[in-house]
């Protein structure tokens, strides 16, 4: 187990020293923390009107709907991501030789992989954790903006609470869950190639076409149903579900849950995706000449 978390440990010092990582970090975060700072500036500014409350509680919406827009980005970049990091974590170390040297120490394929994939998912939750905490940073400097006493005709505001705890472990497990497919997806990819480049545009073109014909799926049933069958096996659908902006809104509302059907069935069936790559991935891996 310790061989294990140290290998874990390894592999996310590798995503970490990668520039892909802080390109992807400064494109999710730079919206949300552009955003916050300019939405705290007109805050600031309109203060001098007197209604502090009235004006914070606007901010409050605001700064949520921010959140609710950095998930969606972030739905939308990670599958880049995700293709280039997995392509050069597997494909490129292949290709390089890297992965033969690992694998000559006492360590077993699935634990490779397996440590890969939590590498990568944990520098994924940072990634949209940090988000949240530049436009959580915005709250906390507008409450104490508006508990100044030299401001004594203004309204204490409510909260200064962006996402409740119970959202915001919601919120991370379905991004867990759809990112855990994802990489599940790129990984069986990479499998087959040793060029980076190669791996992550022709698994991208794969899900952009899948993601496509989701889209297109609904206009397409008109003419006939069976279209409607092949949209049923595109795992993309169930990822859509769990970052539209509906279910975002809905948790961070507290009218949706994990367990309310709307979730709970794309989140499901993005698990089983997920076991169904890893497995398939996992037995390519344990098969792959790499040591001769």
């Amino acid at each position: 187990m310790t061989r294990f978390l140290t290998l874990v440990r390894f592999e996310l010092v590798k995503v970490l020293a990668r520039k892909k990582a802080f390109l992807f970090l400064l494109a999710l975060n730079v919206v949300p923390l552009l955003a916050s700072v300019i939405a705290l500036l007109v805050y600031l500014k309109m203060k001098g009107l007197g209604l502090g409350g009235l004006e914070y509680s606007v901010l409050v919406e605001m700064v949520r709907g921010l959140f609710t827009a950095h998930m969606l980005l972030f739905g939308w970049i990670s599958p880049f991501f995700l293709a280039l990091v997995i392509g050069d974590s597997f494909s490129g170390e292949s290709g390089r030789g890297y992965l033969k040297l690992l694998l000559l120490t006492p360590v077993r394929r699935w634990q490779v992989v397996v440590a890969k994939a939590l590498a990568v998912l944990v520098f994924l939750l940072l990634a949209v954790a940090l988000g949240g905490f530049f436009l959580q940073l915005d709250l906390w400097v507008a409450r104490a903006v508006t508990e100044n006493p030299a401001m004594i005709w203004d309204v204490k505001p409510a909260t200064t609470v962006l996402v409740e705890t119970s959202a915001a472990l919601q919120l991370f497990v379905l991004s867990f869950l759809a990112n855990l497919a994802l990489v599940g997806f790129f990984i069986l990819f990479s499998m087959f190639s040793e060029s980076p480049v190669l791996m992550a545009f022709i698994s991208l073109i794969v899900l952009m076409t899948m993601q496509t014909y989701v889209l297109m799926a609904p206009y397409l049933t008109r003419l006939d149903a069976r279209y409607g069958q092949v949209a049923d096996w595109c795992f993309t659908r169930h990822l859509s579900r769990l970052s539209e902006i509906k279910t975002v809104q809905g948790i961070l509302g507290k009218t949706l849950s994990l367990a309310d059907p709307w979730v709970r069935e794309p989140m499901v069936a993005s698990l089983g995706w997920a076991a169904f790559f890893f497995l398939l991935a996992i037995a390519v891996f344990q098969r792959k000449q790499i040591l001769s």
